[in-house]
């Protein structure tokens, strides 16, 4: 019997520090927006917490009067520029991030467990989710081989006000990546850890529990409220609190 445990990436398994915080993140969009329209801009035109990357491009074109029909329609040349300037910058993709704390011993218990599948679910495109886990120096520590829901897989453009409904889909996309590649895994219980109520709120619409974790800006009352029957942590530090809630201890 196995459980499948996947983490949201920003806020939840890594936090932004410093000047240069989350910087080639950020400099990726704002490549890909020169690139594609010749538009210079960032992403903090507008709110973008809990969003996924596919829903934050069109969010920003939008805003500068981009028709809809037509950010839609250059998505995948954003996506690809995006991944494009992320890669070819990789050596500088752990600046301005750090693992937060608890994260790393969590990893490795988890990956000493061969009743475990562990994966990323997160809004960000796959190659840059997965090139953050490298510069961090805690890649290997995921399911091999690596899987997961990404911005990469899917993109309703109806959702860019409620990005939790993409971020659902990604919970039902890993898993049934995980079927797939390990067909013989008998699936008993799935958990989705995320920081934001939109991660609460995908892990209860991808048919998964809901572990919210207030490392990033939502309260423990937001999360809460964000789906019915969600645990709520302070943050992944107590190693042992953490299995139990996963039924591991």
């Amino acid at each position: 019997m196995t459980t499948l445990i996947s983490f949201d990436v920003d806020g939840t398994l890594i936090h932004s520090v410093g000047q240069r915080a989350n910087f080639l993140h950020k400099q990726a969009f704002s490549a890909a927006f020169k690139q594609v329209f010749e538009l210079d801009t960032h992403i903090d035109v507008v709110k973008h917490h809990g969003s996924t990357d596919a829903l934050i491009l069109l969010h920003v074109l939008v805003h500068h009067g981009v028709p809809l029909e037509e950010a839609v329609a250059k998505l995948p040349q954003l996506k690809q520029a995006m991944v494009d300037h992320f890669l070819a910058n990789k050596q500088q993709a752990g600046e301005g991030l750090e693992l937060l704390p608890g994260v790393l011993p969590l990893l490795e218990a988890l990956a000493a467990r061969p009743d475990v599948a562990v994966c990323l679910v997160t809004g960000n495109l796959e190659p840059i989710g997965w090139c953050k886990m490298d510069a961090l120096g805690v890649r290997h520590l995921f399911t091999q081989p690596n899987f997961g829901g990404f911005s990469t897989d899917f993109c309703n453009p109806d959702n860019v006000g409620q990005s939790w409904k993409d971020r659902a889909e990604f919970v039902r996309i890993a898993a049934r990546k995980l079927e797939l590649q390990q067909p013989e895994l008998d699936v008993k219980a799935r958990f989705h850890v995320g920081d934001a109520p939109m991660d609460v709120q995908a892990a209860v619409g991808g048919g998964a529990q809901a572990v919210g974790v207030c490392t990033g800006i939502y309260t423990r009352q937001e999360l809460s409220e964000a789906a019915p029957g969600a645990v709520v942590l302070e943050d992944l530090q107590d190693l042992g609190a953490v299995l139990e809630t996963f039924g591991l201890s």
